[in-house]
């Protein structure tokens, strides 16, 4: 473990792709360190606190993936059909998968276990079977797309480095969940390579050198978290649509695809019956009241139960967006420190939301499309996390991708000017 940790940093130090102005190397291999520290931590916490491994998705990952790594040497062809899925549904390879935990999930829309788990075998080849060597490997993919969206954020407040930095590595929940051997690290890292190389395309159509990484990062977030891209899609033809320009016409422009996007997707069961969004809603926040029975889960609230139907959905978006933005609360807590730690950076976030209200700026025609498409990323995946999820631990997680673009939005609200002025007047 230690051995590849020194890996990663001399690459870091040494390439010069990881050079950013007025950010010194140290403080991105201090970075580096802080997320395989946490990652270990969050490792130890599954052995010595839940230590449930057949319920824990860092070790079910890891651990089907030995599964499929032991084959390799017996049966190699069984090992290539699992690997790469193709000739993947054998009966034959049955066997190996009702001895996994998590490979035969069943999802209403798409089992996205299984790239974690093939993300493991291949770590396997170099690990010798060992987790924490897992933890430093997917935690430098997790740096690199951090590094990616940080990259791309500095583009447009280039004088609030050093707090875009901050905010964008350092949140705790991003930290913790984000340097897990789980799958939020892959999904760090396909956003954050998919949201500098659509940059870089949006800035320069002409050329062509980033399509390809945008490519494969479009793929890969099918295979990691597809509710993700399809969340993010028309927020992209937005962008685009609306280059050059910014405040209420860019807006609209947004409001227009999100709108037709949303007709389009609740109704694609009148042409494919099984894509019913409406359903999928409904059944996935069942499958997590169902969970929570199973697994006896301690971090439970009340969120309003889903009917069939758009209607029940619209209804209770409101209250599923603040509940995703505000919770957990002090009064979550109940003993778990878990939950405290996400309830006092939860406070610290709102202080920084009241702090932007306080001190915005007073126009917003400087709002550029890319802080249009955060705003629409941020409030989707809160209203679907707030609609399906019942459980504060999942809740947190869930939406850990959100909050480097909250921070990113609220930095640029904020008018220095003011701030300043503000102190000023304090001190006399």
């Amino acid at each position: 473990m230690t051995g590849y940790s020194f890996l990663f940093i001399s690459l870091i130090l040494s390439l010069k792709r990881f050079h950013l102005d007025g950010i010194p190397r140290k403080w991105l291999i201090s970075v580096f360190c802080l997320k395989v520290i946490s990652g270990i931590c969050l490792g130890l916490i599954y052995t010595h606190v839940y230590t449930d491994r057949s319920t824990a998705d860092t070790f079910k990952f890891f651990d089907d993936s030995r599964v499929i790594f032991a084959s390799l040497s017996s049966k190699p062809y069984d090992f290539f059909r699992m690997f790469t899925g193709i000739g993947g549904n054998a009966p034959e390879l049955r066997p190996y998968y009702v001895e996994m935990d998590a490979w035969l999930n069943t999802d209403v829309l798409f089992n996205d276990n299984k790239t974690i788990i093939r993300l493991n075998v291949l770590f396997q080849f170099f690990s010798l079977g060992k987790y924490y060597v897992h933890v430093v490997f997917i935690n430098f993919i997790s740096f690199v797309g951090l590094f990616y969206i940080y990259k791309t954020f500095v583009k447009y407040i280039p004088s609030a480095a050093k707090i875009l930095f901050v905010s964008t590595f350092l949140i705790p929940s991003v930290l913790f969940w984000g340097s897990g051997l789980l799958k939020d690290g892959l999904l760090i890292f396909a956003f954050g390579i998919m949201l500098y190389s659509y940059d870089k395309l949006y800035r320069d159509p002409k050329n062509f050198r980033h399509l390809p990484v945008f490519i494969f990062s479009l793929l890969l977030l099918v295979f990691t978290k597809l509710y993700i891209l399809i969340i993010i899609i028309p927020g992209l033809v937005a962008w685009y649509w609306a280059r050059n320009q910014a405040g209420t016409k860019a807006v609209l422009k947004f409001s227009v695809c999100y709108l037709l996007y949303f007709i389009i997707a609740f109704n694609i069961h009148h042409i494919v019956p099984k894509y019913n969004v409406t359903d999928i809603i409904y059944w996935k926040q069942h499958n997590f009241h169902t969970l929570a029975e199973i697994t006896d889960a301690k971090s439970i609230f009340d969120i309003p139960k889903l009917e069939y139907g758009i209607l029940s959905i619209i209804k209770n978006s409101p209250v599923a967006f603040f509940n995703t933005l505000i919770r957990p609360l002090p009064t979550d807590i109940h003993g778990n420190k878990l939950i405290m730690a996400a309830s006092i950076e939860n406070i610290f976030i709102l202080l920084f939301i009241l702090t932007t209200i306080l001190f915005r700026k007073k126009s917003i025609q400087a709002l550029k499309p890319i802080y249009i498409f955060s705003l629409f990323f941020i409030v989707i995946l809160f209203v679907i996390t707030g609609l399906i999820t019942p459980i504060l631990g999942a809740l947190v997680r869930y939406k850990v991708p959100a909050l480097p673009f909250l921070m990113f939005i609220l930095i640029n609200l904020i008018d220095p000017e003011k701030i300043k002025k503000f102190s000023e007047s304090w001190r006399q």
